[in-house]
């Protein structure tokens, strides 16, 4: 939990045209939210990050954080957060909108509670399907008993919103899989964005983090954000193995999860001098650390290229990295990458595949500006901020009425 938090008994009696229930979100999610409550009425953010704070017409309550440590506590903190949430819609007064995110999974059968309990309308933001990403990560097995009923909750949640959003046209067709034909009332796809204001390109000489890092005159392939079971990485270790004896390329990781225990114990068995791990950088501090990548690592695990589309692909290209995107060809992710010119694709257990791409745009730096300023252009013409926003309004705009 944050620090001070508000107490129940000492909140005013206010009433709400929305709350949106999402455990963490990004600055540019919070930002997004805090302008469309501007224009739609006051709104309430429940959620574990604590960077987040009230402003204008968004009050932000902080509730228990996700725990990614392990397993275990993962699945804990997303328990611990449905409890708070809960008991937080309790409170409400009125029949406010609530927009769920699968974040955690739990919360869009959270919101098909009070709809059933207090009538309240809801729409689900999904950023991951599940049970399938539980299925891949071995907490249960696919046909289980327990599978094939995490499954139809997920569908009656989805099957009583009023709106499902998702990041791409694979994972809605597998949500329509999901419901088994069920028609939902409205299924949008909505790209992830970016604060494309905050996070831009900033050159190493001027960036005091690439000073602290010793990035100055390399070429830095980044991967930033969690390491978690559903991201193989392995590949680029092997990569990293292969281009040890260049001076120009180093490889960093920022940021923890399940994998990077593993990770480290197999640069430190390779004795790997251009591989590097750093913890999670402070919110103020990402725009710095994110534009350390040269070129940027957006990894998706075989199998689960349906589930999820990973938003740290729009936060690189803001900063004008070029895109290092493991996946399949064919993924949603792998298609973006190969038709908008802004990076390469491979196979993440492909090494030699990989190191052959950095050394070739360490060979020509002319090549790598050109990828990196097309990803910076796209970014601000197709995933900013401006760009969502118009669509996100009218979607809202009907079903968030003043209180």
């Amino acid at each position: 939990m944050s620090s001070n938090p508000v107490a129940p008994n000492e909140r005013p009696s206010k009433r709400y045209a929305w709350v949106i229930l999402n455990q963490t979100i990004s600055p540019a999610f919070e930002r997004l939210v805090a302008r469309l409550c501007d224009e739609l009425g006051p709104g309430l953010l429940l959620t574990g990050s604590d960077f987040a704070r009230s402003s204008g017409q968004l009050e932000v309550r902080h509730g228990p954080a996700y725990d990614r440590r392990n397993l275990r506590r993962r699945l804990a903190s997303w328990a611990r957060f449905a409890l708070w949430a809960s008991a937080e819609c309790a409170r409400l007064k009125g029949a406010p909108f609530l927009l769920a995110a699968t974040n955690p999974p739990l919360l869009p059968q959270v919101a098909l509670f009070f709809r059933k309990l207090r009538r309240f309308p809801y729409g689900v933001l999904v950023w991951d399907i599940y049970p399938e990403h539980l299925v891949h990560i071995g907490v249960c097995r696919e046909g289980s008993f327990v599978t094939q009923a995490l499954t139809r909750a997920s569908a009656l949640a989805l099957e009583g919103a009023e709106f499902v959003v998702t990041l791409s046209d694979s994972m809605a067709a597998t949500l329509k899989r999901q419901t088994r034909g069920t028609p939902l009332r409205s299924l949008e796809v909505i790209p992830n964005w970016a604060d494309t204001n905050a996070l831009r390109p900033l050159h190493k000489q001027d960036n005091p983090l690439a000073w602290e890092l010793g990035q100055r005159d390399k070429l830095t392939v980044l991967y930033s954000g969690n390491m978690g079971a559903g991201h193989t990485l392995s590949g680029v270790i092997e990569a990293a193995a292969l281009l040890e004896s260049d001076p120009r390329v180093e490889f960093l990781f920022i940021g923890d999860g399940l994998s990077r225990p593993a990770l480290e114990a197999e640069v430190a068995q390779r004795k790997l001098k251009n591989v590097r791990f750093f913890d999670y950088q402070p919110h103020d501090r990402l725009p710095l650390s994110l534009a350390l990548g040269d070129v940027a690592i957006v990894a998706q695990a075989p199998g689960t290229e349906h589930l999820s589309l990973p938003s740290k692909t729009y936060s690189s290209l803001a900063v004008g990295s070029a895109i290092l995107a493991l996946t399949s060809p064919q993924s949603d992710l792998g298609k973006f990458v190969t038709e908008q010119r802004v990076g390469a694709v491979h196979r993440a257990d492909d090494g030699t595949a990989i190191a052959a791409t950095v050394q070739n745009l360490a060979d020509a730096p002319d090549e790598l500006d050109e990828l990196r300023t097309r990803a910076r252009e796209l970014a601000v013409e197709s995933y900013s901020e401006d760009a969502v926003y118009t669509a996100w309004r009218a979607l809202l705009a009907p079903l968030v009425s003043p209180p």
